[in-house]
């Protein structure tokens, strides 16, 4: 399985400072998130219209295949650049996603074009495994100018996670908490400190 970091954000809360970049305890949150998924995928997919920034990752890296359209292109051209079936999605700024839950999902991923987790009563589409049959669906949606990921669902076979099973993997929930605002970070400093 591949996995596919999402890295093309206009970081607007952060007063253009790139997400990925920021650091906890020394490490770029980009670096964190290859450091885990480096123990769960083959291969690491950066889609990002800043590849410079990232050329010293050694990680494949990927230009969306046209700018401006959000995190549905991003995972469009992320999903075209990959040479597997089933792949992971996440967003840069997610330090804290699980490892145990990603390789839950990669392990029964099959039979679903898309896994994702829901907890709080909210879907979260930048943590999830989707199949490459997902590219023509997103390609079609992006083409009618709809952007939001959920566009997608109807037409897919989508298996949502209950907050329950996530549990099991992930008792607070942190896989989910990304980096949005300063005070975020600040949080996200606190919460390793705990872990």
């Amino acid at each position: 399985m591949t996995a596919i970091i999402l890295a093309g954000g206009k970081n607007t809360r952060m007063a253009g400072q790139d997400k990925a970049f920021l650091e906890i305890k020394g490490k770029a949150l980009v670096e964190i998130l290859i450091e885990k998924l480096t123990h769960l995928a083959e291969d690491i997919i950066v889609v990002t219209n800043s590849p410079r920034k990232y050329k010293n990752l050694n990680v494949k890296l990927v230009k969306d295949a046209s700018a401006g359209k959000g995190p549905l292109m991003g995972m469009c051209s992320g999903l075209k650049a990959s040479s597997s079936g089933y792949n992971f999605i996440t967003a840069c700024d997610t330090p804290f996603v699980n490892e145990s839950l990603i390789r839950f999902m990669m392990q029964n991923a099959c039979g679903w074009d898309i896994m994702i987790p829901v907890a709080g009563y909210k879907f979260h589409p930048l943590c999830g495994v989707y199949s490459k049959k997902c590219i023509s669906v997103m390609e079609e949606t992006l083409e009618q100018g709809k952007l939001h990921i959920s566009d997608i669902f109807p037409k897919l076979k989508v298996r949502f996670i209950p907050e329950k099973e996530i549990a099991d993997f992930d008792k607070r929930f942190l896989s989910f908490m990304n980096i949005n605002t300063m005070e975020d970070l600040i949080k996200a400093k606190e919460i390793q400190e705990d872990l």
